[in-house]
């Protein structure tokens, strides 16, 4: 097995499926906000965001994704990280990046119920037409996330047992 990303927009269930996926296949699970909030020396996205700020915090991600890819794991990429062109251009080269999509109502719910999300300079609506056709164009697969649980895991299951449909 190699290295599989996941991408997709906050609350989409990158983190949940991810850490699911690792353990069905007995390979790491590599959040990289965790690693950028160990570089940053922060305990909280929040707190990052609002002491580094948005720019802050995608340098921080340029430096640590990069080693990341290398490794046999499941990564989480953050929400905004394959925006960034360095980790555009690393993304295409991945065999597999299962992109992740809820709908907006089931997103606007996540991101409610959720906890230390950074506040966006823009809103949700605006990002969701900025980056999910990026996404598309470097996912191999795109997951409904918008529904049970269990249909995304039979989505990624049945994606990764025949890649070719």
């Amino acid at each position: 097995m190699s290295t599989i990303v996941f991408i997709g927009l906050r609350c989409s269930g990158k983190s949940t499926l991810g850490h699911w996926l690792a353990g069905e296949l007995g390979i790491p699970f590599l959040d990289t906000d965790d690693f950028v909030l160990e570089r940053l020396g922060f305990g909280c996205v929040q707190d990052a965001w609002d002491s580094v700020g948005e720019e802050g915090w995608r340098g921080a991600e340029t430096k640590v994704i990069p080693p990341l890819l290398k490794q046999e794991a499941i990564i989480s990429f953050g929400g905004g990280a394959p925006m960034i062109p360095l980790l555009t251009k690393a993304l295409s080269s991945m065999p597999i990046v299962l992109n992740l999509v809820a709908s907006e109502e089931e997103t606007a719910c996540r991101v409610q119920a959720g906890r230390d999300r950074p506040t966006l300079s823009t809103s949700d609506a605006e990002i969701r037409m900025e980056r999910l056709p990026l996404y598309s164009m470097l996912a191999t697969c795109e997951i409904d996330t918008s529904g049970p649980i269990e249909e995304s895991k039979s989505q990624i299951l049945a994606f990764l047992q025949n890649p070719e449909t």
